[in-house]
């Protein structure tokens, strides 16, 4: 019964995407419509075809898109199978109508929660703007540190090399030549990081440093480094352009689960709900004791 409740369910969600084709063969064809396949006494227009195309995922359309016959095929012989399954009247069978009527019940819900929630969340500019001068410091960026290094495998190779950077030597040049990292082939350069990026080690040499200043021989995992800052960012507040959406996806958020738990309070105060707390209480102390005997 598991297995063919599956089967139902999936079978109920490629329906749904086919209630546009129900539509049309309930039309009128006009003189311009072609039949573009029979089935029985049914006819699938090209109309008809092109609509049920349209109201596929995009992802689905796609595939569809190249490769049309075969799902004219498809649909043909979707078509087969629910005319063979209204002759051996599985539609009055009681578990399919149970299906049914759940997949009826959360499509209806859906269709609710759009109409009540999903289609009445507009966000102003305005209020986007106001949003984004009250919380300008939520878009703060975080402070960035960009640093060359040269990694050795013995601490004495690192303190040559720091001879030879007090002597004039490019650090980049050293860097390609004895670095063992795979920086060395863009001079050491490991790019922009933020605090909690690398290993604390090397950070904690980093924020020691002034740009365009060597450290000493730092140790950690990986080696021996030599590290050279080159670039510092400080924390500044991001433009509204580059935050713009973020906002308007937040504004969405919060008016969403407003809507959605207003909806809900008016819908408990028309219909009435009382939880009876002593029965839930006895549901309660049964689960307890189960849980118990399985211990």
């Amino acid at each position: 019964m598991i297995h063919m409740k599956k089967k139902l369910g999936l079978f109920i969600i490629l329906a749904i995407f086919t209630l546009g084709y129900a539509a049309g063969c309930a039309r009128q064809p006009s003189d311009d419509d072609k039949v573009l396949a029979t089935v029985s006494n049914k006819s699938i227009t090209l109309k008809d075809f092109k609509s049920r195309i349209a109201k596929l995922p995009s992802y689905y359309k796609n595939i569809v898109e190249k490769n049309r016959k075969r799902f004219l095929d498809e649909t043909i012989m979707e078509m087969l199978f629910y005319e063979e399954a209204v002759r051996q009247s599985l539609d009055r069978d009681r578990e399919v109508k149970d299906v049914i009527n759940e997949a009826r019940k959360k499509i209806l819900i859906a269709k609710l929660i759009k109409n009540e929630v999903e289609d009445k969340i507009k966000i102003g500019e305005d209020e986007a703007k106001r949003f984004y001068e009250l919380h300008k410091d939520d878009f703060k960026s975080q402070e960035l540190w960009r640093a060359s290094h040269i990694l050795v495998a013995t601490e004495k190779e690192a303190g040559d090399i720091l001879n030879e950077l007090s002597k004039g030597a490019s650090f980049e040049e050293l860097a390609r030549s004895r670095s063992m990292d795979a920086t060395a082939a863009r001079g050491g350069d490991v790019g922009y990081f933020r605090m909690g990026q690398l290993v604390p080690d090397f950070e904690k040499a980093c924020m020691k440093l002034e740009i365009g200043q060597t450290s000493e021989v730092v140790r950690t995992q990986f080696g021996y480094h030599i590290i050279k800052l080159t670039d510092k960012k400080e924390p500044a507040i991001e433009p509204y352009e580059k935050v713009k959406q973020a906002i308007e996806e937040e504004l969405k958020r919060k008016k969403r689960s407003e809507l959605f738990d207003k909806l809900v309070l008016n819908l408990k105060e028309r219909y009435g709900v009382k939880i009876e707390e002593d029965v839930f209480k006895s549901l309660e102390a049964l689960n307890e004791g189960k849980k118990a005997e399985t211990k």
